[in-house]
């Protein structure tokens, strides 16, 4: 017989709400239960059956790849846990996440499996952007000496030209996977899975 797969989920404010202790969780898929034990202590049972809602995604990074999160929403934790693992290859992941995912669409609909990460992720690089260029505009304004002054109309229209092109490459490579959507169940989960 086959061992279950497990994967150890890196330590999270949610999984310590939920009295999982330590610097990581085991999370071992049993049948249709997701057993959740923290490394120092702590154990939680998770019916794939109570699970409401899942959100499976991924951020970019360059040193160690991509760092795969999913997020569930179950009745027997008291809020959202998220299940973040740093081994881009950990082929248990995807396993855990599709089994998650089949159930989640068979009870609770395809509209209940979510791809990406978050709108604060999402949104925290088009704001410093956005944030930047009117600081620079004001900045470039107020530092203006002599007879010749732009007009602010002038300068903000002269920044944005600079500034739109690089907000539309960090809109596309940072807004676009991480943005909470739905998907069309199991099938549109493969784009935020490991190997893909």
């Amino acid at each position: 017989m086959a061992d279950p797969p497990i994967i150890r989920a890196i330590r999270h404010k949610s999984l310590a709400a939920a009295g999982l202790g330590g610097a990581g969780v085991d999370a071992t898929l049993v049948g249709d239960t997701l057993i959740l034990r923290g490394t120092s202590g702590g154990q939680l049972v998770v019916p794939l059956a109570s699970i409401a809602r899942l959100r499976a995604g991924y951020e970019q990074n360059k040193y160690s790849g991509n760092l795969y999160r999913m997020k569930i929403w179950a009745s027997a934790a008291p809020g959202p846990l998220t299940l973040a693992t740093i081994h881009e290859s950990e082929a248990d992941y995807a396993v855990i996440v599709r089994a998650i995912a089949a159930v989640v669409e068979r009870t609770r609909g395809a509209g209940a499996v979510e791809g990406g990460i978050g709108w604060v992720a999402a949104l925290a690089g088009p704001l410093w952007i956005v944030a930047g260029q009117a600081f620079g505009t004001f900045a470039m304004y107020a530092d203006q000496h002599g007879a010749h002054r732009d007009s602010l109309l002038s300068i903000a229209l002269m920044m944005a030209a600079i500034g739109t092109p690089i907000l539309a490459i960090v809109m596309w490579f940072f807004f676009r996977p991480y943005r909470p959507r739905r998907l069309d169940g199991v099938a549109g989960l493969d784009r935020f899975l490991p190997g893909n």
